[in-house]
């Protein structure tokens, strides 16, 4: 019996380690980039099994999975710390705090707009970006009153249910497609907070097993976000977590921070343990000093994030 355990866990142990693989090595497989995201959770149940190894006596086979789970882990620890290098060193840049930015996919199907007009009207955020934003489309009086300036879909409807809010006047408002997938998914425009212009970008991008649409997508935000100068504030759903490779390769390419934690917004039931697909980054000289997720999901299927954000140098 003991044997036959030991058989059982090393099959599955295997399995999950060939996952892992897929994960640190790129395959060009179908839906490596999914699995990037879920790179910690499948490197949690790797170990799981390792630890169920230990305990039926299976020493050495335990400790090269161990051996796996360390090179896995340390790959996208390496990849948290080089992100992170970049935003530490900002932030200790003296500076002051300058906006506060909401990012928030509703979910289109959503019954609770009401709730969430109000709730967004309330949050003291600057600059909204909300994805799927049809459920607002018949409370947009409740938002004009806090935020009369806005680009992208007025109603929340049309142009692929990007909103981009704000309290201060927006200008150079562009809404783009970033593929075939999906229809003017990426909303861009500037805006003034006390006296200091900047950039702000909200994009919706596909979900990552459509490579050749992912692809093209990460593709052309980094080519927008690289022909607008100045400081920048990136947000939205990008369907993929900071670690996996595309957005990983956005961060360098176009020198953008993210903030100085990775909070879990899908799915809503697992809150904390789940993954970190919704995500803000900043451009110097704007650096996150703060972001969390939404305790309340409000009937959407992910959890939103409020950022508090500064300007360095200043």
């Amino acid at each position: 019996m003991l044997r036959e355990l030991k058989g059982g866990l090393t099959a599955l142990a295997l399995v999950v380690a060939g996952v892992l693989f897929a994960v640190s090595v790129d395959l060009g497989i179908p839906g490596q980039a999914l699995l990037q995201s879920l790179r910690f959770h499948i490197a949690a149940a790797l170990l799981g099994l390792v630890v169920l190894l230990f305990v039926a006596g299976a020493w050495r086979r335990a400790w090269v999975f161990v051996f796996v789970f360390a090179i896995s882990v340390g790959q996208g620890a390496a990849i948290i710390y080089h992100q992170q290098e970049a935003r530490i060193a900002l932030a200790a840049t003296p500076g002051k705090p300058l906006l506060k930015l909401l990012s928030f996919n509703l979910l289109s199907g959503n019954q609770n707009g009401e709730n969430i007009a109000r709730f967004i009207a309330g949050s003291g955020a600057d600059v909204a970006v909300l994805m799927e934003a049809a459920p607002i489309a018949s409370h947009v009086g409740i938002l004009r009153q806090v935020y009369p300036y806005y680009a992208g879909c007025d109603d929340g409807s049309r142009c692929g249910g990007v909103v981009l809010l704000s309290r201060t006047p927006l200008a150079d408002i562009t809404v783009q497609s970033m593929s075939g997938a999906w229809q003017n998914r990426l909303v861009t425009a500037s805006t003034t907070i006390d006296g200091q212009k900047l950039n702000i970008v909200a994009a919706h991008l596909v979900k990552p097993y459509f490579d050749d649409f992912a692809a093209e997508e990460f593709a052309k935000l980094g080519a927008v976000i690289g022909r607008l100068d100045g400081p920048l504030v990136l947000a939205g759903d990008f369907n993929a977590a900071a670690w996996s490779a595309s957005i990983d390769g956005l961060v360098q390419r176009r020198n953008l921070a993210p903030g100085p934690s990775y909070p879990a917004t899908w799915p809503v039931r697992l809150g904390p343990l789940g993954v970190p697909i919704d995500n803000v980054f900043t451009r110097a000289p704007l650096v996150i000093s703060e972001v969390n997720a939404l305790d309340d999901a409000m009937g959407s299927n992910h959890r939103g994030l409020l950022a508090e954000i500064r300007l360095t140098g200043s």
